[in-house]
Formats: structure tokens, C-alpha cells, sequence
């Protein structure tokens, strides 16, 4: 009996047909998302490399304790990285089979649209299960275990912030400057601390050496000073100043309240469902209503995989050119607007703008409303759609920019004339230039690399985005503001992400060669496989060249303007030292000045007071303080008005008031509007500078310097990638492009680790700083250089 007259086995037929059809779907989503969830958990992680690399080695803190932290900290980037990996991997699986015309050949089989759908569905429960798992457990629990995690490490994260030669500002009440450290023992050199918290008004510590002291449970600080002077003064009464040598003198300090250990009640977010439900029902209205916001943003963001999935099969089977491009593209820009969206709608939740329900589900609404309506017109060959498109507006606009497009062909076209035409007359680039295999390969590279790093860019700048939403709406920032700090962020982003863009390019471009047999028919041509590679090697090069160039006088500049747009974004004035009653800052020589308020266009202080002293021996020389002071112009001199003079001698003490006076000093108004900076917004020179005259001082400079190789070999990080990148697509080409990304997302995990590792030993001292910048470079150029010497050619 055959199949069609048997009406049993068309059925058990049919069930096995679509068996295999589901087992397609699953080989066409699942890898893509794989790939697209470890993308972008490194993305996120590799701000976290640097910070985690010193408390586990300048901290002591245990590599379990570490590796903990780094454990609780995924939940929270898996509950938005789960449905937006699924997202990507269900629109670049059928957007690949669209375009290889596979969802043509299964809807002349007798394939619905909802028939896709349905092993998608299936997938989309599971992923939505785990997505719940993790926001109604594991979600709150990486969160308390976070913050109590943080308190355990007690103090010594204020330990690492404090650096040689900067303010550092934390402390309550008060402002620490040290000249130099023993990052062995963590002792310091050459101590300053203006302490505002004294009962007798303004207290000022000059020792020779200190350290930070912690309690046995990390809960307690104290400053130890050893050989040094104490000065208190009262501002309103400057004539009952007092001041001692001692020869150990401690100072306890107040933690913050975020340091204590966490004795607070729980944050929404920290709460298990219980806890949420108990405040639902017994708490303030407050506690009530910010639990309910929190309570329906888990359920909301589970309830977005199912959503997520429709859009994915309904967006990737429409027929188009782009392929994976295209899925990745339309899966950024569907997650940053349903992410933005939910975000502001829990802030205007819990500000009362909006209620609860509007706000944490009308994201999924609105996500609701668009899938229903591509699934419509994903299910029907007319309909709208086909009216929208056969609308006379519609074919003018498709005529005009067709013109369009054939104008930019034909400028295009003139353009590469014009290059080649310049190319041809470089006899010595001819040769090599000119060849056939070389542009194809270059122009595979070039657009494989864009596309990496346009997706990686995207990912840093949506995670970061997420990262300031709160302070965006917290503080009223204006949107052009954001887009200017995103603006100036991009040549730091880029710096960090052209690497591990470049290595991807290189194993997807060399792996397809080699998965479609074309460096079969290269070498059968006698082209070998460092013939093929050299143009990307070439590429590489100028991409190094374009890095430095870059790093030297780009990056230092943006960073600047970057940080300080951050800290308007987060509330913090742009400056520290324009910030009234904690501005400091040092001149040349032995002069500290501390101000209220600087105005730079008009050169004229508020409340100045200029301290000469000499950190080294613990001296005071005098004190000066002026209620104004302004530039003159004429005689090149500060005017001090309103004020007094207190001169420190070995025996006798002078006291002299003023009401106004000319004092000549080596800082004129340009000094004290140029701010300070750190080594990442320096040029090189300006940092190789700036360690010669640490030096001279006598100061331990290995941090610097480390900082100093490093901004040469860098730059050359890309050239290794191609190196490394090349022997692995051939080994890898077989297996297809997503088996060399997700290569060359663990490459670069693990270089990337490298680098912060051998950064913090050449910082701490433990390693040469030459050989702490370059040694991931040498270490990893020598296994490629070896691996790509055992290619066959």
C-alpha cells in the first residue's frame, strides 16, 4: 500500500517531514544565538577585566572571592543578553535561509508561516523559562550577593583608588594627596590631608609616611600618620591657629554608607518573589509601589521571548539581500528600542508619570502589536503591504532613489577609476596591487570588518546606554548631551573594539575562502596561502598606523571632554577643582592653592588660599588666604584682596592682615584652566615627559611607564590578530563563519585577559614595564607566527 493511499502514514509521513524541518530550524537559530549570547557577554565583561585583575592581584583579594563577584554579576547582563542572543539567532537563521530561497521551497511544500513558527515557539518557552529563572531568582540573588560581596572586600577598594600625585576625594570631609607609593607593602610617601571635619575649623597633616588602616571585619577605617605637622586654623579667627610635630597621629574615618556592610533593608532589585510580595502587601505606599514595578518588570522581560520569537521568523523569512547582516542590524535596532523603552517606562513608573501597568507593559504592547501585524503580512502575498508598495507615491520614491543610487554608481565608478589610475602610475605597487585575488580578498576583509565592528559598536554603546538610563532621567539630561558623550566616546570604543573586530574579519574572510574551496583553486593557480594573505597583512599595518595615530591625538582629547560630559550625566561636576570648597590643586614648586570658585573668563578666585609648603619634609612656610583675587594684565601679577599672611619660622611666627596686595607667582589664569591629567589623556610625549620629571624626583614610576609601552604596542594589536586570525580560519574555515566568531570572541577573551594581567604586574611592580606592555604581543605574535608557519602553502 503506498503512502498516498494510506491515510496512517501520510500522517506518520508528514510527522517525519516535519521533524526534519524543525530540526533545520533549530541548526539555523541555535548557533547564531550561542555566538550572539558570548559576543555579548565579552562585550560587557571587558570593562570588568582591568578591575578585576587588581583586586585579584594589588588587593589580595582570594581568586574564589573574585571569581564569585564575576559570577554574580552575570545575571544581570543574561536577563537583557538571553532574549536579544535569541532575537539575533531566530532573524539571522531565517534571514539565511530566505535568502538561499529555502522559506520559498517549504511554503510550496505546504509550510505556514505559523508552521515556522511553531519549533521557534517551542525554543522561545524555553528561553523565556530561563529568562524568568533568572529575573525572579537568580536576578536578586547576584545582586545581594554583589553588594554583599563588595562589603567583605570592605576597604579595599578605596585602597586601589588612591594614586600618587592625584586628589583623591572620596573620603568624607576630606582630601588625601600622596606623592608616592610602595605598592608592595601599600605604605605611602610624602602625605597630605586637608581634613574639614575638625572641631577647631580647617585641619591640615603634612607626614612624611601613612597608610590605610582597616578593621578586622572591614567595617572601620583609619588613617596612621607617622613623623609629620599638624595645622588648625579658623578661618573666621585666622590669629588662633595652633600647630604641632608628631610622631604618630591617627585619624578615623567615616565609610560611606555604601561601604558599611549591607544592614540596610533590600532594594526591589535585591528582593526574592517572597520579599517582593510581602511589600506588595504590607509596606508603605512607596515600598508598594516601587515592589510592583519591580515585581512587573520580571514578568514583562520573560514575556519579551515570545514576543521576540514572532518578529524573528516573520522579519528574517521576508525575501531580501542582506542575509546575517541583516538579521544582526534589524535585532539591534528591535532590542535598543524595546530595551529603551521599558527602561524609561520603569522610571516613569516609579516617578508616577505614567501607572505601573502603561509603563512596564507597554513595551510588550507595542512589540505585541508589530508582531501580530508582520506575522500578517508575512502569511499573505497581497494585502496591504502590496497596496503600500504598488501606491503611485510609493513607485515615485522607488524611481527616485533608484536615480539616486545610479548617480552614486557612476561618482563610485569615477572615483575607482581615478584611484586605480593613481595606482598604475606607482610602478612598485603595481605588481602587487593591480592582482585580482588581492582586491578580492581585501574587499571580503573590508566588509566583513565593517560589519564586525559596526555590530561590536553597536553592543558597547547599547550596554552603555542601559548603564546611564537612570542618570539620564535622574538628572534631566538633555538627549544632545547624550549624543555628544556618545560622540566622544567613539574613539575610545573604537580603540578597544578594532582589535577583536579585525580577528573576526580575518577568521570569517579566510574561513569562507577555505570552506568554499576557493584557496583550493588559488593554489592550484600557484598563488600560495602568504600570497593570498599578504594584502590583509598590508591592511593591517595601515589599520595599526591609523590606531596610533588615533591613541596620539585623538583619544587624549576625547577623553577629556567624554569625562567630563560622564560626570554631568551622572551628577558630578565636569572638574573637581571647580567645585566650590573641594578645589586643589598644585603649582610649581611648593605652592598648593585651594578655592571656593575660579572663574576662567574673567581670571578672578573666590576665596583662595595658597600654601607654601614641602610635602617631602612635612614643612609649612606660610599660609595666605584672600577672600578675592584677580589677574592684572598690566603688571602680570595677582591681585589679593581682603585677606592675610602667615609666615612659619623656625622660632617666630608673623601674622600680617591685608586689604590688598600684588604678589608675582609662576601661575598665571591659563594654569589653573588647563586641569589635570591622567596618562590616558596624554599624547606620548607629553606622558614620556611627564615620568622624566617623576624621576628626577626620586618617585616610583612603573605604573607610568608600563602606561608609556603600552601606547606603542597597542596599536600593533591588530597586526597580531591577522596573525593569529589567518592559521585559525584554515583550521577552523571547514565548520563555516559562525564557528570563527565564536573563535575569535575566545581569542580575544583570553588576550584580552592577558593584557590586564601582565598591566597590573608591570603596575605593581612584579614584572619590567617593558616586558608587562609588550609580552602579550611577543607571546601570542610568536604562536601565531608559529601556527601560521605550519599551514600548508
Amino acid at each position: 500500500m503506498t503512502i498516498q493511499a494510506n491515510p496512517f502514514a501520510r500522517i506518520l509521513h508528514l510527522l517525519i517531514e516535519m521533524k526534519r524541518i524543525h530540526r533545520i530550524v533549530y541548526q539555523e537559530i541555535f548557533p547564531p544565538g550561542a555566538i550572539a549570547l558570548l559576543v555579548l557577554t565579552f562585550v560587557v565583561f571587558t570593562r570588568e577585566f582591568g578591575r578585576v585583575s587588581r583586586l585579584f592581584i594589588q588587593q589580595g583579594a582570594e581568586a574564589g572571592l573574585v571569581g564569585e563577584l564575576m559570577i554574580s554579576l552575570l545575571p544581570q547582563i543574561l536577563v537583557y543578553t538571553f532574549p536579544l542572543s535569541f532575537l539575533i539567532g531566530t532573524l539571522v537563521g531565517f534571514s539565511r535561509l530566505s535568502t538561499d530561497s529555502e522559506v520559498v521551497a517549504l511554503r510550496a511544500g505546504g509550510v505556514s508561516i505559523y508552521q515556522m513558527i511553531g519549533p521557534v515557539m517551542r525554543a522561545a518557552v524555553v528561553v523565556s523559562g530561563l529568562t524568568a529563572l533568572l529575573t525572579f531568582w537568580l536576578f536578586p540573588l547576584g545582586n545581594w550577593r554583589f553588594q554583599e560581596i563588595r562589603h567583605e572586600l570592605g576597604a579595599r577598594p578605596v585602597q586601589s583608588e588612591i594614586k600618587p600625585r592625584v586628589f583623591f576625594e572620596d573620603l568624607p570631609d576630606k582630601i588625601l594627596y600622596i606623592e608616592d607609593q610602595v605598592l608592595q607593602t601599600q605604605e605611602w610617601k610624602g602625605v597630605f590631608l586637608a581634613d574639614s571635619a575638625a572641631q577647631e575649623g580647617e585641619r591640615l597633616i603634612l607626614a612624611r609616611t601613612g597608610r590605610l588602616l582597616t578593621s578586622p571585619d572591614a567595617q572601620r577605617l583609619q588613617l596612621s600618620f607617622q613623623g609629620g605637622l599638624m595645622y588648625e586654623i579658623d578661618p573666621e579667627a585666622p590669629r588662633e591657629y595652633s600647630w604641632n610635630r608628631f610622631g604618630t597621629f591617627d585619624v578615623p574615618v567615616r565609610l560611606p554608607e555604601e561601604r558599611l556592610r549591607p544592614n540596610r533593608p533590600k532594594r526591589p532589585r535585591e528582593m526574592p518573589l517572597d520579599e517582593l510580595q510581602r511589600d506588595i502587601e504590607q509596606g508603605t505606599p512607596e515600598a508598594r509601589r516601587f515592589a510592583l514595578v519591580e515585581l512587573n518588570r520580571r514578568l514583562a522581560i520573560p514575556v519579551s521571548a515570545l514576543l521576540f520569537a514572532i518578529l524573528g521568523v516573520t522579519l528574517g523569512a521576508r525575501h531580501h539581500r542582506g542575509g546575517r547582516a541583516y538579521g544582526i542590524v534589524v535585532s539591534m535596532v528591535l532590542a535598543f528600542s524595546y530595551y529603551a523603552l521599558l527602561e524609561s517606562g520603569v522610571e516613569a513608573a516609579e516617578d508616577q508619570v505614567v501607572s505601573v501597568w502603561l509603563g512596564l507593559w507597554g513595551p510588550n504592547i507595542l512589540l505585541l502589536l508589530i508582531s501580530v501585524f508582520s506575522l500578517r503580512m508575512a502569511n499573505t502575498e497581497g494585502g496591504l503591504l502590496a497596496r503600500i508598495n504598488n501606491h503611485p507615491l510609493t513607485r515615485s520614491l522607488r524611481r527616485a532613489l533608484r536615480k539616486l543610487a545610479v548617480k552614486l554608481v557612476k561618482a563610485g565608478r569615477l572615483l575607482g577609476r581615478g584611484i586605480r589610475q593613481a595606482i598604475w602610475r606607482i610602478p612598485q605597487l603595481m605588481p602587487r596591487i593591480a592582482r585580482v585575488i588581492d582586491l578580492y580578498v581585501v574587499r571580503n576583509f573590508l566588509l566583513y570588518l565593517a560589519m564586525t565592528l559596526a555590530v561590536t559598536l553597536a553592543l558597547y554603546y547599547l550596554f552603555t546606554f542601559f548603564d546611564l538610563l537612570n542618570d539620564i532621567f535622574s538628572n534631566n539630561v538633555t538627549s544632545g548631551m547624550v549624543l555628544e558623550y556618545f560622540l566622544f566616546l567613539m574613539p575610545q570604543a573604537l580603540t578597544l573594539l578594532v582589535p577583536i573586530s579585525v580577528l573576526i574579519a580575518t577568521l570569517i574572510t579566510f574561513g569562507v575562502l577555505q570552506k568554499t574551496n576557493q584557496m583550493v583553486a588559488f593554489k592550484s593557480c600557484g598563488v600560495s596561502v602568504y600570497q593570498v594573505a599578504f594584502p590583509v597583512f598590508a591592511l593591517a599595518v595601515l589599520i595599526s598606523t591609523v590606531s596610533y595615530l588615533n591613541q596620539e591625538y585623538v583619544l587624549p582629547y576625547a577623553n577629556q571632554r567624554q569625562d567630563n560630559l560622564r560626570s554631568v550625566i551622572k551628577g558630578r561636576p565636569a572638574q573637581t577643582h571647580y567645585t566650590p570648597g573641594r578645589s586643589w590643586i598644585f603649582g610649581e614648586g611648593d605652592r598648593l592653592y585651594h578655592y571656593s570658585y575660579y572663574d576662567p573668563d574673567r581670571d578672578r578666585f573666590a576665596e583662595l588660599d595658597i600654601y607654601e609648603l614641602d610635602i617631602s619634609q612635612n614643612t609649612l612656610k606660610s599660609h595666605t588666604h584672600a577672600r578675592q583675587a584677580s589677574w592684572d594684565r598690566d603688571s602680570q601679577s595677582w591681585v589679593l584682596r581682603d585677606g592675610w599672611r602667615l609666615h612659619f619660622s623656625g622660632t617666630v611666627d608673623q601674622f600680617e592682615k591685608f586689604t590688598a596686595t600684588q604678589v608675582r607667582l609662576p601661575e598665571a589664569p591659563d594654569y589653573f584652566e588647563a586641569g589635570v591629567a591622567e596618562s590616558s589623556k596624554m599624547t606620548y610625549g607629553q606622558l614620556l615627559t611627564y615620568i622624566q620629571d617623576l624621576q628626577q624626583g626620586g618617585f616610583e614610576v612603573d605604573d607610568l611607564k608600563t602606561e608609556l609601552y603600552t601606547k606603542l604596542s597597542f596599536p600593533l594589536v591588530p597586526l597580531i590578530m591577522i596573525l593569529l586570525g589567518v592559521p585559525f580560519a584554515f583550521t577552523l574555515g571547514r565548520k563555516g563563519a559562525l564557528y570563527g566568531i565564536a573563535a575569535g570572541v575566545l581569542i580575544g577573551m583570553i588576550y584580552w585577559g592577558a593584557f590586564g594581567v601582565f598591566g597590573v604586574l608591570g603596575a605593581g611592580g612584579l614584572l619590567a614595564p617593558l616586558l608587562a606592555a609588550w609580552g602579550p604581543n611577543l607571546l601570542f605574535a610568536s604562536l601565531g607566527a608559529f601556527l601560521f608557519l605550519t599551514v600548508r602553502t
